[in-house]
């Protein structure tokens, strides 16, 4: 907070849109899924969870660096995915 009172927040994340579609899965199943990349990159960043059928939508970036690339968090999210197979991801897209 500055002496003026004036909460000063200065987000420099840059967040990546990721898009993975499946064979289906549970919604509350796929919403931990996303969430447990936190625990296990402790620097990465998730928002805006969308679980919809068989896709699963969200931002993804990591903490305080605005240059991040969809390359970046494409590796991470392959990575994820050969730790935790979970359920099976047909497609992957980060934007």
């Amino acid at each position: 907070m500055s002496k003026y009172g004036i909460m000063i927040y200065n987000d420099m994340t840059k967040m990546i849109q990721v898009n993975l579609e499946t064979d289906g899965i549970d919604k509350h199943e796929a919403q931990e899924w996303v969430h447990e990349i936190t625990n296990v990159y402790a620097d990465m960043e998730v928002s805006d969870v969308n679980v919809s059928g068989k896709k699963i939508s969200f931002h993804a970036g990591f903490s305080g660096m605005d240059d991040t690339t969809s390359d970046d968090i494409r590796q991470k999210i392959d990575e994820y995915i050969a730790m935790s197979e979970t359920f099976q991801i047909k497609n992957i897209s980060c934007a």
